[in-house]
């Protein structure tokens, strides 16, 4: 898997989370609902400009959007980093988030 399509996911889910549109994540950018549904299928990526904001709209550095870019192996594996601001985000929608090692 490449670095877009680790990306396209992220921003995917970091979008649902958030519970905006494509269309309202790409008004807040400045670019077209297009652009972003490209970005999330993996069609290309956003450039620097781009990319700074969206990292300032999803509330993420654009140090940790290049690392998700450069780590091909994030979403190919079982093992996810999810912040605490996902797990916050899952339990304030309800759902029982279970962390490694704490069992049941």
């Amino acid at each position: 898997m490449d670095g877009k399509a680790n990306l396209g996911k992220f921003v995917a889910m970091r979008r649902k989370l958030m519970g905006i549109t494509q269309a309202e994540l790409a008004d807040r950018i400045g670019v077209s609902k297009s652009a972003v549904a490209k970005w999330e299928t993996n069609g290309g990526l956003p450039d620097r400009d781009n990319l700074c904001r969206l990292a300032d709209i999803i509330n993420i550095s654009v140090d940790e959007l290049h690392g998700i870019i450069r780590n091909t192996a994030a979403f190919g594996t079982n093992e996810v980093n999810i912040t605490p601001e996902i797990i916050a985000a899952l339990e304030s929608y309800g759902y029982r988030v279970i962390r490694p090692g704490k069992g049941e």
